[in-house]
């Protein structure tokens, strides 16, 4: 074993050690109930519910969002799925497989082996970089609502009402298109334009460039925001399917310096990867 791997296993080992600690630490609440409009939040000037503010989530959803035991590196935990009742994401019967060998082309420590798109520092996609763990910060505008996470430094754009769409950059295929609009308190964001390529958990959980997702972010305290996130596509999924879970505000910091790519550096992983891995590949929908 040479001095790179070495590095690579030991890094690996004690992120995945912190982490599972961490996890600990913090609330663990699974399938946060549905929220109520009894909760009235304040204001922006322009009239809109206020939900600026930075957020975090605490939970185990980025290693599985379906119940599951504990497997290497991975605490065990409950699920979120809300919808449908099992919690099982409805996957059609090909697609039950390719999750199978995603998950096994996770187990190896060599990131430009491993399956995981992020294991190569690739956006996570939504709903993914929502719970990766780190935080994320609202911004209100009356024509956009403005997402800036703590992870890479990323962001992306909703447009709200007739406001023009942000033009397509080079992360618009794996973060999507938003839009956004206000249902009662809810802000409301579909995401679509996706690229087939992301995944939604550590588990090997995909989807195709069919994907559309409908967000949901009530707030239902001055300190909480339930997250709902619906996921549709008839490429993989037999019916759309939902998760729920809590975003809390982080009051004592903002989003401070987290760089993917530069933790590879750290560990002497290049990180020069090619862009043309092919997305899972099922049957021709019928």
């Amino acid at each position: 074993m040479n001095v790179r791997h070495r590095s690579v296993i030991v890094s690996v080992t004690v992120l995945a050690t912190t982490a599972f600690i961490y996890s600990l630490s913090a609330p663990m609440t699974a399938q946060a109930p549905a929220g109520t409009q009894s909760y009235v939040p304040p204001r922006t000037a322009d009239g809109q519910p206020d939900l600026q503010g930075v957020w975090r989530v605490w939970n185990l959803a980025k290693y599985d969002l379906e119940d599951h035991g504990a497997k290497p590196g991975v605490p065990a935990g409950r699920g979120f799925v809300v919808d449908p009742p099992d919690g099982k994401i409805p996957y059609k019967p090909w697609a039950i497989e390719q999750r199978r060998k995603n998950y096994e082309g996770t187990k190896t420590f060599d990131p430009a082996r491993h399956a995981d798109p992020l294991a190569k520092c690739f956006l996570p996609g939504v709903p993914r970089l929502t719970y990766l763990g780190w935080p994320l910060q609202i911004v209100q505008t009356p024509q956009h609502v403005a997402i800036y996470y703590e992870w890479s430094h990323r962001r992306r754009f909703a447009a709200l009402g007739g406001a023009p769409v942000p033009s397509p950059n080079d992360t618009s295929n794996w973060l999507g298109v938003s839009r956004a609009r206000f249902d009662g308190n809810s802000l409301v964001i579909t995401v679509t334009n996706f690229n087939g390529f992301t995944w939604f958990d550590m588990a090997g959980n995909f989807h195709s460039d069919a994907l559309r997702v409908v967000e949901r972010y009530t707030p239902i305290d001055p300190d909480t925001l339930q997250y709902e996130a619906t996921m549709e596509d008839a490429n993989v999924f037999t019916r759309p399917w939902t998760i729920r879970m809590s975003l809390q505000r982080q009051k004592d910091v903002g989003l401070l310096d987290y760089e993917c790519t530069d933790m590879l550096d750290q560990i002497g992983v290049p990180h020069t990867w090619p862009r043309d891995f092919e997305p899972p590949r099922g049957p021709e929908p019928r």
